[in-house]
């Protein structure tokens, strides 16, 4: 493939929003953004990452808290954004007494809190209708962790030992699911927007992340199924052949069976075999639909701490009463950092993290994190990457 091609994929990029300085909640660091347009308005509704120092959450004798909240934008014409910056969309509780730490789900059931320490990385997507947000959420939040990447630096004491029923010593990331009513979102009736469905991972298994799912229930093995699409850090744990991090996707006919590996069906789709995908390799935004039972997939790559991530694409296919295949995908790097704003600042590592992609008028729109710190903004001709995929 003519890699000069892939120059030619980005029409524009450019940065949108930056840390605020002595900003409360969005100082320190504003990225991985999720969108999604709202079929009846219009409007491209977005989610933002946003962190910053936390005083007031501080455990004595430990590091100061630095909680991860989403913070709400929106566009008319997918090219000019707007922030509320006065409050966030969505915060964790905070909460450190072991009682304390639960919540009432969409059906009232108390449930734990696995949103009570930080909410990151959303990905918002359709299913059967219906919006949905998921969150990589921690029980407990982290420290500075750009200095000292150490999850358990801010937790309590009595959950670092056997005291912590909550399968969260470690402080790994579990996936959380909500419903999103996209008309208070854009109302900024925050209150009234999200509501928590479930918990999809299970802490046990260690870290997981990059969960979305297929917007359309698919029949696997006689069933009708909801299908997700995961990167777990250890693949291993769920009974997959790979112990690298890798793209997983999951199907089961209830939304609850998941964390609970409850008559869960699981299958490896992708596998970080190449060079620029040696530390892991991940799928970055919900699928989009296309014609004749086929997908398009964003994915990632990451090489190392000095190359860091890598964008790419893949075209799924239905199968018959199965998973999607692979039809086409390009193993190469298809979008790379090329601007100031995504090369390394507080980090080391450059990045461009896409968790936001939809068709928009005749080509793709991308939102992205730009090397952990700013949220990015990039337009993707469309009928040149299915070009390219369609030969792949």
């Amino acid at each position: 493939m003519n890699k000069n091609q892939y120059e030619k994929l980005v029409k524009w990029r450019k940065k949108i929003l930056s840390p605020i300085q002595g900003h409360e909640w969005a100082g320190e660091m504003v990225l991985n953004p999720a969108i999604i347009k709202d079929p009846e308005s219009e409007k491209i509704h977005m989610l933002f990452r946003a962190t910053g120092p936390w005083e007031k959450a501080r455990i004595a004798g430990k590091p100061l808290p630095y909680p991860i909240f989403f913070g709400y934008g929106w566009s008319d014409d997918g090219e000019n954004f707007e922030f509320d910056l006065e409050t966030p969309a969505l915060s964790p509780k905070l909460e450190y007494e072991k009682d304390k730490i639960y919540i009432e789900d969409i059906h009232g059931n108390k449930c734990p809190d696995f949103s009570n320490g930080c909410i990151e990385d959303p990905r918002l997507f359709f299913m059967e209708g219906e919006c949905y947000l998921n969150a990589a959420c921690r029980m407990f939040p982290p420290g500075p962790y750009w200095e000292h990447d150490d999850p358990v630096q801010c937790m309590p004491d009595w959950a670092l030992t056997d005291e912590n029923e909550f399968g969260t010593r470690g402080n790994p990331t579990v996936n959380v699911l909500y419903k999103v009513d996209l008309s208070a979102l854009g109302k900024k009736e925050y209150d009234k927007a999200f509501s928590y469905v479930c918990h999809l991972t299970d802490p046990r298994k260690g870290e997981d992340r990059d969960l979305f799912f297929f917007e359309d229930k698919m029949e696997i093995d006689g069933k009708k199924c909801y299908v997700m699409i995961h990167r777990p850090h250890h693949p291993d744990r769920y009974g997959l052949s790979d112990t690298r991090p890798s793209i997983v996707m999951s199907a089961a006919e209830k939304l609850t069976d998941f964390a609970e590996d409850k008559n869960v069906k699981r299958t490896l789709l992708l596998t970080p075999d190449l060079p620029w995908q040696s530390e892991k390799v991940g799928a970055s935004t919900p699928p989009i639909k296309l014609k004749d039972g086929q997908w398009l997939l964003n994915y990632h790559g990451k090489e190392d701490v000095v190359k860091g991530y890598a964008q790419s694409f893949m075209i799924l296919e239905n199968q018959k009463n199965d998973f999607p295949k692979i039809k086409n995908i390009c193993n190469d790097k298809m979008i790379v950092n090329t601007e100031d704003f995504e090369s390394p600042s507080k980090f080391t590592t450059p990045c461009v993290f896409f968790t936001g992609l939809i068709k928009h008028d005749s080509d793709l729109l991308c939102a992205y994190g730009a090397a952990d710190e700013h949220v990015g903004l990039m337009k993707i001709d469309y009928p040149l990457l299915m070009e390219i995929l369609r030969k792949c």
